[in-house]
């Protein structure tokens, strides 16, 4: 007994010395303007200024950390927090307790971003330009969606409303080019490349990162003119629900008493859907689990575009060299508007997080999208559209010498035909794919930043548009490897090289290599070179559609096709300095084998055939500018020209050369209570392309394949936002979008009334947001 006594009294001893032996630091951080607690920061502390002993942890519900070390040891630390300019510091051994107060990062030059290199870096040290869009600075500027957010937000990317969708363009390249990711994985089910843009929940996503050229070397296929990333929320908070309704003003009131004896009640029902947005977020994060689910219920109204009363149509004798001279017929019909449909559509996703240690990290998603999209014929039928995407992504940390990544990604859409009245659908088109990734990072050698990759991917397509109207599957299967390497000479000096190969049996062996050079002349300017070789495979529907529209026209694939292949050249240069931010990329981009397609005549019939163009050559220039003054104003404008040369004196491309986005925010704090005003403005320039049709020449009593000139004025289109935050609790939006009404009433006709923006003018709107983790932290400091 008295032994055991002794070893009590001894433990107790060793214990005591060892409290002793140790200081607790208490760290308090709060925002800068608002005195908030900042609620799951990141501090990483370590006791030496080499930081070799680093740890990791996260603010509480109040902002605070308490960290033990060594007593009489000097506490360095780092603090990270999302939309937040980093801290360093260190507190002296004769300190215990500290605040910390950190401003808000309103240009976003730290945030970290992933897509240009497939590697974590801050984004002004990427190698590789990278725009950032921070999703919660979308939100306050009022975009319903992400469409227009990136329209008003992006240079050059222009999202117009066409008889299938949407259709993007980007620096003269149209959705085929642009390759859209949800956290690093591709979708399915497009059309034309454009896929259903109303699938991405914008109070989802954390931020949006955007690199333009070609991005093949990485992402393969479809990634040769851009990439854009839509990096979803995580939650670093212990309790992080967020939720929020928005309605807004309606784009037309087409029937005003629909009765339910009516035959066409539920079409009639249909094309007058309020304007409404209802969405939730939560996160939840408890030790080694995160959790996070968002959900998003959104429908619009229909709605039609007037056209002009009559078309006018120039057939100019540089297009057309057998012309004795420009030709210019006005129609004498009265052409029937442009109906722009309605949408109803429900998403929801969830993502689970299991972080053990900072060895291990296992992830586990999937997600659903369900759309009704109501159009204003009255032939008794809708579409209607689904998605399911799951997947599981695995990193391993093996010693300092390399990370293991393992995903495993699968997405399925579906699209029918419904009866509005009849419980009663088709299935008109079914895809999936499945990619499987495996790749190997290190950061082992000095300086070298090096990723090795192999991905395969299997992509099918069900349609009854391949093979006489019956439901026919094609499939394409590809194997492709990657491997890049960032070396980081000096501060001044980093080089990224890299290659992918691909094997198919359609289109055999490929390779794209690129080269990016980044030079730090000094802590405020950075200058950017790059090459890099992109490629696109023809797609299932471009090598075997074969379907006819009721006689009125057809799409006719070629299995014949090549695959295209560009060479990207840039140089850029950027300059940072006290809250001024400027990047100037210029670029060229050349095509060999471009696939498009191109409409032709037979017999007053017109087909949509895909071929191959010898080549094609675009350059152009691309400025943004960031400048925040006064501590309240910042100041955003972006201008993007692009030239595309013609195909024998053609211009096929309906891109504007000139594009300029711009927006002035105002913010005003206390410290509980905030107002947000942006303004924002978006000028697409003039637009002039040609479209194939046919005319009679009076002159050699015949007719003709001819061009007709398009020619679409300068438009631009303004909204305005008031956010005010009450208690960091409640977030109310008042707004108008489109507030100068701007309504564009010359469509032309053929693929000219597919080129001017789908607004109805200006509309109003009223957004509430709650956020339920700061009212859970008023109701636990009350207790």
């Amino acid at each position: 007994m008295q032994k055991k006594g002794f070893l009590f009294l001894l433990l107790c001893l060793l214990l005591a010395i060892s409290a002793q032996a140790q200081r607790r630091v208490r760290i308090t951080i709060l925002e800068k303007d608002t005195q908030q607690p900042l609620v799951g920061a990141t501090v990483q502390y370590a006791t030496s200024k080499e930081m070799l002993d680093v740890k990791n942890t996260i603010t509480d519900i109040e902002g605070k950390v308490i960290l033990s070390i060594e007593k009489g040891k000097e506490l360095y630390y780092n603090v990270h927090a999302t939309g937040f300019v980093p801290v360093k510091g260190s507190v002296p051994p004769q300190e215990n307790n500290i605040k910390i107060v950190m401003r808000e990062d309103v240009l976003h030059l730290n945030d970290v971003v992933v897509t240009g290199s497939r590697t974590e870096r801050p984004v002004k040290l990427s190698p590789i330009t990278t725009q950032v869009l921070g999703g919660k600075a979308l939100v306050d500027a009022g975009y319903s969606d992400l469409q227009h957010a990136l329209q008003q937000e992006t240079p050059g990317l222009n999202i117009q409303k066409v008889g299938f969708g949407n259709e993007i363009s980007m620096q003269g390249l149209d959705a085929r080019h642009v390759l859209f990711l949800q956290d690093g994985e591709r979708m399915t089910g497009d059309m034309a490349g454009n896929l259903d843009y109303e699938r991405f929940n914008l109070h989802a996503i954390d931020r949006v990162e955007i690199v333009k050229g070609a991005s093949s070397t990485l992402y393969g296929s479809r990634a040769s003119g851009a990439v854009i990333n839509l990096i979803s929320k995580k939650a670093t908070k212990p309790l992080d629900i967020q939720a929020g309704m928005r309605w807004a003003q309606m784009n037309e009131r087409n029937y005003k008493t629909p009765s339910p004896k009516d035959f066409l009640y539920m079409f009639e029902k249909n094309s007058d859907r309020p304007n409404l947005q209802a969405w939730l977020s939560a996160g939840v994060k408890h030790k080694a689990f995160t959790s996070q689910t968002d959900v998003w219920y959104s429908e619009s109204d229909a709605f039609y575009m007037y056209q002009a009363e009559n078309d006018s149509k120039t057939y100019t004798k540089e297009a057309n060299p057998f012309l004795p001279h420009d030709i210019t017929l006005n129609g004498t019909a009265v052409r029937s508007p442009m109906g722009i449909e309605g949408t109803e559509h429900i998403s929801a996703a969830q993502k689970f997080y299991y972080e053990p240690n900072r060895n291990l990290s296992v992830q586990v998603y999937g997600s659903m999208f369900f759309m009704n999209s109501y159009d204003l014929i009255q032939d008794m039928t809708f579409s209607q559209s689904r998605d399911f995407m799951a997947g599981v992504k695995a990193k391993y940390n093996v010693k300092d010498w390399f990370t293991v990544n393992l995903s495993i990604h699968n997405d399925f859409y579906d699209r029918f035909k419904r009866h509005e009245r009849i419980d009663e659908r088709k299935k008109v088109y079914k895809s999936k794919i499945f990619e499987p990734r495996l790749t190997l990072t290190s950061t082992y050698f000095s300086g070298h930043s090096i990723i090795l990759g192999v991905e395969h991917t299997s992509d099918e397509l069900t349609s009854d548009r391949f093979v006489n109207r019956k439901m026919t599957t094609r499939a394409l299967h590809e194997t492709e490897y990657f491997l890049q390497d960032e070396w980081t000479a000096n501060k001044h000096w980093m080089l990224s090289t890299g290659v992918r190969t691909n094997f198919s049996k359609a289109f055999g062996f490929m390779y794209m290599p690129k080269i990016a050079v980044k030079y730090l002349p000094d802590e405020h300017w950075a200058i950017r070179a790059n090459y890099s070789m992109g490629y696109r495979a023809p797609s299932i529907k471009e090598l075997f559609f074969n379907w006819d529209h009721l006689g009125m026209f057809q799409i006719r694939g070629s299995e014949d096709l090549k695959p295209e292949k560009n060479h990207y050249f840039s140089l850029g240069a950027e300059y940072t300095h006290n809250g001024f931010f400027m990047n100037v990329n210029a670029y060229i981009n050349k095509f060999r084998n471009k696939i498009e397609g191109v409409w032709h005549i037979y017999d007053m019939q017109y087909n949509f055939e895909y071929t191959n163009l010898s080549s094609q050559r675009l350059y152009g220039i691309e400025a943004i500018l960031k400048w925040h003054f006064l501590d309240h104003f910042t100041l955003n404008g972006t201008y993007s020209y692009v030239n595309v040369s013609k195909q024998d004196g053609i211009q096929v491309n309906t891109t504007s050369p000139h594009a300029a986005t711009a927006s002035i925010d105002y913010v005003y704090n206390k410290p509980n209570y905030r107002l947000k005003t942006i303004f924002s403005a978006s000028l697409m320039g003039e637009k002039n392309f040609d479209v194939q049709d046919r005319v009679w020449v009076e002159e050699h009593h015949k007719s003709y394949d001819a061009y007709f000139r398009c020619t679409l004025p300068t438009y631009a289109l303004c909204n305005l936002a008031v956010v005010q935050t009450f208690y960091n609790k409640v977030k109310v939006t008042l707004g108008v979008d489109n507030i100068f009404n701007y309504v564009p009433h010359t469509l032309g006709s053929g693929i000219t009334m597919f080129n001017v923006p789908a607004t109805s003018g200006a509309k109003g709107y009223v957004q509430v947001e709650f956020l339920v983790d700061d009212i859970v932290k008023s109701l636990k400091r009350k207790k």
